[in-house]
């Protein structure tokens, strides 16, 4: 029994392991797009306020909402 629990747990270690670093990859790769835009300072400005707007009356309808 005790050696089957030790290669459950390193088998889960392993996904486990898989996952994280498929994760930091996909970071790595977000960053390093967001690091090449070459879009407007507007633009930016503006997505970024768009998304600000969208969070605020979400959390302000959930709220009222209860």
């Amino acid at each position: 029994m005790r050696e089957m629990d030790h290669r459950m747990w390193v088998e889960h270690h392993d996904q486990l392991s898989l996952s994280i670093d498929r994760g930091l990859a996909r970071l790595r790769a977000g960053l390093a797009r967001l690091a090449n835009w070459d879009g407007t300072t507007g633009q930016l400005i503006a997505m970024t306020a768009a998304f600000m707007i969208t969070g605020f009356s979400l959390a302000f309808t959930s709220s009222t909402a209860a």
